[in-house]
């Protein structure tokens, strides 16, 4: 009788081991779920991470961009180089060893330094946006004018 009591127990903890390797494998199987789930999410994380740093480092080129512009464009004032006609010309004080130059007042506007061309004898064309101004040494009138050799 012992002997078969102890051969039931015997059967009762092969039952008992038998059912903690099947719940431990569900909790295996929960847990491997779980860790890939969580692998997903941190993948995601990452991913919109790096999105975020290269869009920061959009942003911070922008701002430099700006500040560049902005300490730029004070080297000009807008002039009327002839009735009714606009350009932005190189204050003499900010010239340094650049010659005398207008840029295209369309183009100042736009954050952008286009140094207007003579096209004729009496126009300069701006070769970006294509902007005609119109310019001449023999009608000038009588305030502040500007020639090629600059301000006069």
């Amino acid at each position: 009788m012992v002997g078969e009591i102890f051969a039931g127990l015997g059967a009762f903890k092969t039952m008992m081991d038998m059912t903690k390797a099947v719940q431990d494998a569900h909790d295996i199987a929960t847990r491997d779920r779980a860790v890939i789930e969580l692998q997903k999410e941190i993948l995601g994380a990452q991913a919109a991470q790096a999105a975020l740093i290269e869009r920061v480092s959009e942003l911070e080129k922008q701002v430099a961009e700006f500040e560049k512009w902005e300490t730029e464009k004070e080297k000009y004032q807008l002039n009327e180089i002839y009735p009714q006609n606009f350009a932005y010309a190189i204050k003499p004080d900010a010239r340094g060893s650049e010659p005398a130059h207008l840029i295209c007042a369309t183009c100042y506007q736009n954050r952008k330094k286009v140094i207007l061309q003579k096209s004729s004898a009496v126009h300069l064309n701006c070769p970006v946006c294509q902007t005609r101004v119109q310019f001449t040494d023999l009608d000038r009138p009588a305030r502040q004018s500007y020639n090629p050799r600059g301000w006069i």
